[in-house]
């Protein structure tokens, strides 16, 4: 049996707790929560457009989505998750991963429905940035709601 090697990435956050006089690694920590923090206003601002930028695509489609629209939406989905979940906005970021899924099983199926869209990104702006959004069960219950027209379209993309 031979010896395992273990590859440590260089980090910024090791980096200063291991220099010679550096940060202790609540202050980094720290540091970098107040960084994260100084930015949440333009992560906001940044999840609001591409919120908006997905309603416009939906209201201009009518009933039917084509795939070049979904890939778009797909696009903004995805700004949104990955600023939702920096800035700890949970409900929203469940919300625009369970668009991205059913948007993957519309897509997989070839079906242009544009409802289950317009249903996920009113819920998306139900928990948007500067609005008072469902807490606990109410918000449980909207999610309980995406993850049910969720099911149904990836049981139409499932193979049969």
């Amino acid at each position: 049996m031979g010896v395992k090697k273990v590859f440590f990435p260089k980090i910024r956050l090791a980096e200063l707790v291991a220099a010679p006089g550096g940060t202790t690694r609540d202050d980094a920590v720290a540091a970098a929560v107040r960084n994260v923090q100084a930015i949440s206003g333009e992560g906001d601002a940044v999840m609001n457009a591409s919120i908006q930028a997905i309603e416009k695509i939906v209201a201009g489609a009518g009933a039917r989505l084509d795939p070049g629209a979904l890939e778009s939406i797909l696009i903004h989905a995805d700004q949104v998750i990955t600023l939702a979940g920096t800035f700890g906005y949970e409900s929203l970021d469940r919300a625009a991963r369970s668009l991205c899924d059913t948007i993957e099983s519309l897509l997989a199926v070839k079906a242009s429905d544009a409802a289950p869209v317009a249903v996920h990104v009113d819920a998306m702006r139900l928990f948007s940035p500067g609005k008072a959004s469902p807490q606990g069960d109410a918000a449980e219950g909207v999610l309980a709601e995406l993850a049910r027209v969720q099911a149904y379209y990836r049981s139409r993309a499932a193979p049969q």
